[in-house]
């Protein structure tokens, strides 16, 4: 189980993060090593963002926050199962604390983050407003865990790969609570399947 202070602990890291990016004029690579020739037989790794893992993990960590969070309200309101009503509320709680520390690095850094719910929300929602009873349930679950298992390979890839030591540790720290709920969702779906099955 994961708690607010676990959560409130990757603040510094990120704050850290934030100001080795804010050091860094949008546009600026850090050094590849190496003078450059030049852009005739420049190599495509040269020309690239010495960073680019860690924005990218930035930006697609933000946007599935955003997409849990707004379906998590959903499954707050339209839930019939008490367990899926609290898998929605944990969802939202890890996920708008996450999102929050987020939106903090990617201003310092000055990535832009969208201010709407993602595309694929709007299609989740659409998807899920068409159900109810046990059907919504399982439906969110089956979803809830899919996008888990996004978040996961996210925050995995940035804790091995990240090259910003705040932003790589912030994903190493989060990955455990971002495996539970993950665990948590599959659980639920594959409860509901069976009873599905079963009638």
């Amino acid at each position: 189980m994961f708690s607010r202070s676990h959560f409130v602990s990757c603040a510094a890291a990120l704050t850290l993060a934030a100001s080795g990016w804010a050091q860094i004029t949008p546009g600026q690579s850090a050094p590849m090593g190496g003078q450059s020739t030049g852009s005739v037989g420049m190599s495509q790794d040269q020309g690239r963002d010495a960073y680019s893992t860690d924005k990218d993990f930035i930006k697609s960590a933000a946007e599935s926050s955003a997409t849990e969070v707004h379906l998590g309200k959903l499954a707050q309101d339209r839930a019939s199962s008490d367990a899926v009503k609290q898998l929605g509320k944990r969802m939202i709680e890890a996920s708008a604390q996450t999102s929050e520390q987020l939106q903090k690095a990617a201003a310092a850094l000055k990535i832009q983050l969208p201010a709407d719910p993602p595309r694929k929300a709007r299609k989740a929602e659409d998807k899920l407003a068409k159900l109810s009873g046990a059907d919504f349930d399982l439906a969110y679950a089956k979803m809830a865990a899919d996008e888990e298992k996004q978040v996961v390979r996210q925050f995995e890839r940035e804790a091995l790969s990240g090259t910003l030591p705040g932003v790589k540790e912030f994903a190493s720290k989060n990955l455990p609570v971002e495996r539970e709920l993950e665990r948590q969702a599959e659980d639920l779906a594959g409860a509901g399947a069976k009873t599905a099955a079963s009638k």
